[in-house]
This record gives C-alpha cells, structure tokens and sequence, in this order.
C-alpha cells in the first residue's frame, strides 16, 4: 500500500510540472495567455504521505501530571496555589478545593463577611465553609485561573484538598498501577 502511494506521489508531482503547458488559453495558443496562478491551480494534485507515520493522524498533546499513591493509598502532592507551594490530598469525591483556615491565611485569601457561608458534610462532621476564588492552582504541568474554593473554619480540618473543581476542569483523571494521572 505505502508502495501504491509512493508511485502516486511522483505521478502527482510529474504531472504537477508538465500540466502548465497543457493547459489551453481562452482562444486556443497554448499556455502563453494563461496566468500562471491559473495554470499551478489546475496542476495541484494531493501528496500521498512519505512514510506511514505522517498517515496517521497526530495524538493531541496535554499537559500532564502523575502523582504516586502513598502507602495509604492516597494521591498527596504539592500544589502551587497563589503562587505559593501548598500540600494537598487529591480527592475526586470533594465538591471544591478546600482550604484550612491556616493556609488561607498563609497565602493571604480574603474571606468576605458578607458572603454567605456554605454547609460542608466533612469526615469530621458537618462544617461552613467560606467560599473564595483563588487566582491560580497549579499541579506540575497542569495550570488554571479561577478556580472555585472553600475556606474551612479553624480546627474544621487538617489537610487540604484538590476537589473537582479543579478536577473536573481537566481533559483527564485516570487511575493506574498506583498512579493517579491528571491531563489538561
């Protein structure tokens, strides 16, 4: 088959060259009357591929991040959040980003007083939390703007974690052989 495109390419590319002085002026006289733009335009002829590689179609590239269960089976990792580094439990069954109230006030998030508090179900009991937006969350490759938060109240919980959503804006989260692997 990659021989048959092969031919066809130098057949397209033969005939590409001799074409031009084939082709027929309005009023006869050969090619002398055409433009030449006219005269490559009739001549073009779709190039078969030169290997088998540029047949296929191009895998899309992500950015990517793998992060190793801990003997616990959780996926921890460090988290730029803010610009500042932040460690953090990846957890796909958390509604939000959730932030102690010790590193919030670490990273300098302004909770407004005015805005209402949600009511968060945590392992600890229920708790209300204060929403904010944080500027940027970043894990390794992976970066986004905007991303919706809660901050706990103090004593509500001692780890931060990476809900969905952050979660739920990547391409991809799949887990495989004690890898969690995060696409965007």
């Amino acid at each position: 088959m990659l021989k048959n495109a092969l031919i066809f390419a130098i057949a397209a590319i033969t005939a590409a060259f001799a074409a031009p002085s084939l082709i027929v002026a309005p009023g006869g006289g050969g090619a002398r009357g055409v433009p030449a733009r006219d005269a490559v335009a009739v001549a073009v002829a779709p190039a078969a591929p030169a290997t088998l590689a540029e047949a296929e179609p191009t895998a899309p590239s992500y950015r990517e991040a793998s992060i190793a269960a801990d003997p616990g089976g959780q996926y921890r990792a460090k988290a730029l959040i803010d610009g500042q580094d932040v460690d953090v439990m990846i957890d796909t069954g958390a509604t939000v980003v959730a932030l102690t109230a010790e590193t919030a006030a670490r990273l300098g998030v302004t909770i407004e007083p005015s805005r209402p508090r949600w009511k968060m179900n945590t392992a600890n009991g229920v708790a209300f939390a204060s929403p904010v937006t944080l500027r940027s969350v970043g894990l390794g490759a992976i970066y986004m703007d905007d991303v919706l938060a809660v901050v706990m109240p103090a004593g509500a919980s001692s780890i931060n974690l990476l809900g969905a959503s952050f979660l739920k804006r990547l391409v991809s989260v799949e887990q495989r052989g004690g890898m969690l692997v995060l696409r965007q």
